[in-house]
């Protein structure tokens, strides 16, 4: 569990060191970082993407499933490098990277590629929206995860396929030494060789963070090379605590993550907006 946590931490601490680079940049997924719309967009694809991995699933076409899942985390890696180094660089690097998951889909690999996938993710959608924006997402998102695990369970369904091709849509922790995520899944100790934990788990209460640290018009704390807004510390806090709280839960079946860390985190943020308008 404290792994898990430390995943969480990890993927916001790289977002919020990537955001000045984007920023710089200017790269943006949204045009007009203030439209409401934007959190529709967003939640529009994921059902999409959704949709039809579970089409494909019930087709029984776990060859289109590990497939798509490739083209998107190559194409997210492709995207998350391109202003970091040159083009033609992130291109290869990309195309390895998706290469080596399929021929490799080691438990440490799969956290590694993860690690920087997530907070690239994090932190290109976070600068593309301003707070106001983000919030919808994330209360949004929290409903949706809600409905899809404890009622219509179609991201469990998802979740267990994803283990079952190796896809890396999820962080693997290990529950003892020698464990191969390669060769065994979830296999073993009564079906629970590891602990997993959704990538959009760390990814979407950080989007909420790089927002309030960028959009705000706040004094900065810290070190030049990682400042941060109170809002923006405030909500990495409340991102935390909601996590503590989901390993309250009972651990016996899947839990959605999202309610209790976009709750925490949206909580943070509007305790650490208080206290700076104080």
């Amino acid at each position: 569990m404290a792994v898990m946590l430390l995943f969480v931490v990890v993927v916001q601490i790289l977002a919020l060191a990537m955001m000045p680079v984007l920023l710089l940049g200017e790269v943006r997924v949204f045009e007009d970082p203030e439209s409401a719309a934007n959190p529709i967009g967003y939640l529009i694809l994921i059902l999409l993407f959704t949709a039809f991995l579970l089409l494909a699933i019930r087709l029984n076409r776990g060859w289109i499933v590990g497939g798509f899942i490739s083209l998107a985390i190559g194409s997210s890696i492709y995207y998350v490098l391109d202003p970091f180094i040159p083009r033609i660089a992130a291109l290869i690097l990309a195309v390895s990277v998706t290469v080596l998951l399929r021929i490799y889909p080691e438990w440490y690999v799969v956290d590694i590629v993860g690690l920087v996938v997530s907070a690239g993710i994090s932190a290109l959608f976070g600068i593309s929206m301003t707070v106001l924006p983000a919030l919808i997402l994330l209360v949004a998102l929290a409903a949706y995860d809600f409905i899809s695990v404890y009622k219509t369970k179609h991201m469990v369904a998802l979740a267990e396929s994803a283990i079952k091709i190796r896809a890396p849509l999820l962080f693997v922790i290990p529950r003892r030494r020698g464990y191969s995520f390669r060769r065994e899944g979830n296999a073993g100790n009564g079906g629970k060789g590891a602990y997993f934990l959704g990538l959009g788990d760390a990814i979407i209460p950080t989007i909420l963070v790089i927002s309030a640290n960028w959009s705000l018009s706040a004094p900065l704390i810290g070190a030049a090379s990682l400042s941060l807004t109170l809002p923006a510390l405030f909500t990495m806090i409340g991102t935390y605590l909601g996590f503590v709280v989901l390993m309250t839960t009972s651990r016996d079946r899947p839990q959605a993550g999202l309610p209790f860390l976009n709750g925490g985190a949206i909580a943070g943020f509007l305790l650490g907006w208080a206290t700076l308008a104080l």
